[in-house]
């Protein structure tokens, strides 16, 4: 007997999700090491894909611990698990190293963040006053508080629902009504 038979869809689930942490805390850490303009480029958003791919290949090894057949609610449950669980740990994770490891590194990231914006608002004609407004609201606001990286798990949570539903409806196999009527 293997180890993945012996295990039940939720054990999967949860080693699937802190595989999905691991993977999204080692991206986090390329992404720092690159320093703060790699961290805000669009490579960041490689990051979106990794959990997805994660997800899929979860939902896939326990369609196969279930004899091949897995009925949406149940990969559902699973694929949801395994992303976010996956954010949760990368939240805390992000909490702990931008509020204990490097606060100097977030404040870099602030002032990325601000150069960025006021590109951006000169280039559709913001009025002088607004782009210093929000240059200064972008550099004096924490955006890693406990309470903001919460609500962005919240709303991160609501987005990988979505994406559970679609990669369980692909993923899901019915078993037939009748598979095992005639082999006896």
């Amino acid at each position: 007997m293997t180890v993945a038979s012996s295990s039940s869809p939720k054990n999967l689930g949860v080693l699937y999700g802190l595989i999905n942490a691991g993977v999204a805390i080692v991206f986090t850490v390329i992404l720092y090491l690159g320093g703060a303009e790699t961290f805000v480029s669009p490579v960041a958003y490689v990051g979106m894909v990794l959990p997805i791919a994660v997800c899929i290949i979860g939902g896939v090894q326990i369609r196969k611990q279930q004899g091949g057949y897995l009925e949406f609610s149940e990969a559902l449950k699973a694929t949801f698990l395994i992303l976010v669980l996956g954010s949760l740990i990368a939240t805390v994770f992000q909490y702990i190293l931008f509020n204990y490891i490097d606060v100097s590194f977030r404040q870099a990231l602030a002032q990325v963040t601000a150069d960025q914006a006021e590109k951006l608002m000169r280039r559709f004609g913001a009025p002088e006053d607004k782009i210093d407004e929000a240059v200064e609201q972008t550099l004096s606001q924490n955006n890693y508080t406990i309470g903001r990286l919460l609500m962005g798990f919240v709303f991160g949570c609501i987005w990988w629902f979505i994406v559970a539903l679609i990669i369980s409806a692909i993923i899901k196999r019915k078993r037939p009504p009748f598979e095992n009527t005639f082999n006896q």
